[in-house]
């Protein structure tokens, strides 16, 4: 659950044409669809080609214009992603953490300025005067963490590990984004209303809102409509299949994660919040005003559960993302432009993110990014394309056919850099530095020294923690870690990837570090570098598109017969060869 709306990745304003108002196209119709709806619609469609699978949820003007799902939600058993696939959104369940608390203090059970002295009478001095505002806003004090997701903790055990822990900060001084602040509000709504947190939520905050699909312990019927998640090529199954309570998450997840639901209830909540039907109006106004801003900008700024920032009219919007490492949303709320976005994925391989921020460019008429245009696949196409090729370096390129696509995996650096449309200006810059500090972090890691590589990471001394126990299993696989090399940093269905290869005494591994803003998601030690996807572009050619970037390679299959001889790359910096191995007995 380590995200906050400050770590957005930026939108790109690249390729399009400006439109002179928010969607101005709207009312026209076609078969009873709204143009937009059938251009957003194909703009996902050719996304899920590159690779997203998740569920995207347009409206405007108090009307559902889009509720799809694309990709997979269970690739082993092919089961596509729809419209009512739930899903776990991560960080997103913190505006509802907030609105149990101010539901609370509708009934006269608590106020916002309450210290927890009042809820629990063995709290320390250091933490007695932290009040329900300070946790709500992410200014307690309190460190992003304390321990791992999953890990079985009941309330008690979790109370004494908090209150145990040193304050980063006195409270009140700064915004530090605190998931263990969002845990102890939960238990604050268990203390005051007697019941368990995701009771409280049901009864109080989502069968208000009209929200049926939205809990922690979904029934039956939406057990079997929970999406799974993947790292790569690896299920990570759902959130069921990983270590539950009897009523919920354990208590380091309850509060500020762990909330499975679907696009539709996200967009019933928005609906409620308008009408008032769960918070009045007074509260309403509490809950969404902007109160400490997030970085030294103006904006955003966090109210209570929301990150408050300008819309592209200049008027509020309203926002969380989400994302465990494997499943990743961004829900958009613009009360006063009559919008709501949402957009969720759950594969690691694809922002939902980057997705967001072109939905509402196109939504606000602002230059947003159009793929490629592409046709349909031929099997006898892709086929003749597949096998194994050869660069100028000696680095191998596989490259897979798939259903309707081509699947092409490098091998190291050169591959990368073929497959990764050049970043420019500032962009490459970045770049550059985030492989700086990958480099940095790694070689203090190899002398035992793990500061550096806390010190990129969102979730420092969690995320520190996790990479050391992935290393020590891969070393019981492969021996000693004995040297690193930067591969390279790409944007890759809209995420910036920074690779690195690690050699041991019986073979290597990839490093991926996956980014969130100028710190990093996650670390993740794979098997192979991620491979890239291609679609038909026409005869023989192929061609990728990445959504953070809106950078093209083309890929064209070159000589007769069955099986193409070289693979040609057309990228910026011009055409790059790769020949066909020769078959081995």
């Amino acid at each position: 659950m380590r995200y906050s709306r400050s770590l957005r990745l930026l939108p790109v304003l690249l390729m399009a044409v400006l439109s002179p108002s928010i969607a101005a196209d709207a009312p026209a119709r076609e078969e009873g669809r709204s143009t937009l709806a059938i251009e957003l619609e194909g703009f996902l469609s050719q996304l899920a080609g590159y690779g997203y699978s998740g569920t995207v949820l347009v409206a405007l003007h108090g009307q559902v214009i889009l509720d799809q799902g694309y990709g997979l939600a269970d690739r082993a058993h092919e089961t596509p992603f729809t419209a009512d696939t739930l899903f776990d959104i991560a960080s997103i369940s913190k505006p509802f953490t907030a609105a149990a608390v101010l539901r609370l203090e509708m009934q006269d059970k608590v106020k916002a300025g309450d210290p927890l002295s009042r809820f629990f009478p063995d709290v320390p001095p250091d933490k007695a005067g932290i009040t329900l505002h300070q946790l709500l806003t992410h200014t307690s004090g309190l460190p992003e963490s304390i321990g791992p997701e999953y890990e079985p903790l009941t309330r008690q055990d979790y109370l004494q590990r908090i209150f145990a822990t040193r304050l980063l900060h006195p409270p009140g001084v700064r915004f530090v984004y605190s998931n263990a602040g969002y845990s102890l509000l939960a238990a604050v709504v268990e203390v005051v209303s007697g019941r368990p947190f995701g009771a409280f939520l049901r009864s109080e905050v989502f069968q208000p809102a009209g929200m049926r699909h939205t809990g922690y312990l979904p029934d039956a019927a939406d057990r079997e409509r929970l999406a799974h998640g993947y790292t790569g090529d690896d299920d990570w199954g759902t959130p069921l299949d990983h270590p539950q309570a009897p009523d919920g998450p354990w208590w380091n997840l309850r509060g500020n994660g762990g909330i499975l639901t679907t696009a539709g209830d996200l967009y019933r909540w928005h609906v409620a919040l308008q009408d008032n039907s769960v918070l009045s109006a007074a509260e309403r106004e509490k809950y969404e005003s902007p109160k400490v801003p997030e970085t030294s900008a103006p904006f955003p700024r966090y109210a209570y559960g929301w990150s408050v920032s300008k819309s592209p009219t200049g008027r509020r919007e309203l926002s969380h993302v989400g994302g465990n490492g494997v499943f990743l949303s961004d829900y958009r709320r613009y009360p006063e432009d009559g919008a709501v976005i949402v957009v969720a994925s759950n594969t690691v391989d694809y922002s939902a993110i980057a997705i967001a921020d072109q939905l509402e460019l196109r939504l606000f008429g602002k230059p947003f990014l159009k793929p490629p245009a592409t046709v349909p696949a031929v099997a006898e196409q892709l086929g003749r394309c597949a096998g194994a090729y050869e660069l100028a370096s000696g680095e191998a390129v596989e490259v897979a056919a798939e259903r309707s696509r081509l699947a092409v995996t490098p091998e190291g650096h050169q591959g990368l850099e073929i497959l990764s449309p050049e970043p420019g200006g500032k962009r490459r810059h970045r770049f550059a530095e985030r492989e700086g500090k990958v480099a940095e972090a790694l070689e203090a890691a190899m002398h035992g020294k793990l500061g550096p590589v806390a010190g990129i990471l969102v979730d420092s001394a969690d995320g520190a923690r996790r990479w050391r126990e992935s290393l020590a299993a891969t070393e019981a696989e492969l021996g000693a870690w004995r040297s690193t090399a930067v591969l390279g940093t790409r944007s890759l269905g809209g995420q910036v990837v920074t690779q690195a290869r690690l050699t041991f005494e019986k073979g290597t591994r990839e490093l991926e570090v996956v980014w969130a803003g100028p710190t990093a998601d996650h670390l993740s030690i794979v098997r192979r570098l991620r491979p890239t996807y291609f679609l038909p572009a026409g005869p023989s050619r192929f061609v990728t598109f990445d959504v953070g970037t809106g950078g093209t390679v083309s890929l064209s299959c070159a000589g007769t017969g069955a099986a193409a001889a070289e693979l040609h790359f057309e990228t910026s910096s011009g055409t790059v060869t790769a020949r066909r191995r020769p078959a081995t007995n």
